[in-house]
């Protein structure tokens, strides 16, 4: 799944890399509560979405949270992650996966990261605030500005 053509699409659409005025432009209702060992939630009343992200995450980490919920609404509509979980056997860490790309490829372009392109990775992560790991799958995709 090309997840970086789906977030570019939605941030073009919504002229924003902004989650949360993505999810305000969607309708969605974004509440912020204690959540302890959770980072963020999703959960669909009458009809609504509703984004449950911790309120002890620092601003940072409340924006990828609130990428990676918007990435399992854009990638995964349909699909209840707590229930596949608990009653089937099918491996859910795909899906994270994916929702976890989607919010780095959302929320930062390509021309905020070509300045990470020469050094080590891990600064591209502490940038982002992300793991090594999510960080090097992003820049791998960044297209180098051609002066």
């Amino acid at each position: 799944m090309d997840t970086k053509a789906i977030a570019d699409s939605v941030a073009a659409k919504h002229g924003t890399r902004n989650p949360f005025c993505i999810a305000e432009d969607l309708g969605f209702i974004v509440v912020f509560a204690r959540l302890f060992e959770t980072r963020g939630m999703r959960q669909f009343v009458k009809r609504r979405v509703i984004f449950y992200i911790n309120s002890d995450l620092d601003e940072r980490q409340r924006q990828i949270v609130c990428a990676h919920e918007l990435g399992h609404h854009f990638l995964h509509r349909g699909m209840n992650h707590i229930f596949m979980d608990r009653n089937t056997c099918m491996v859910t860490s795909k899906y994270e996966n994916e929702a976890h790309h989607f919010s780095v490829d959302l929320l930062f372009d390509d021309c905020e990261l070509t300045e990470f392109l020469e050094l080590p990775v891990s600064k591209a992560a502490a940038y982002m605030g992300v793991t090594d790991q999510l960080a090097k799958y992003r820049m791998q995709s960044v297209e180098p500005r051609l002066f």
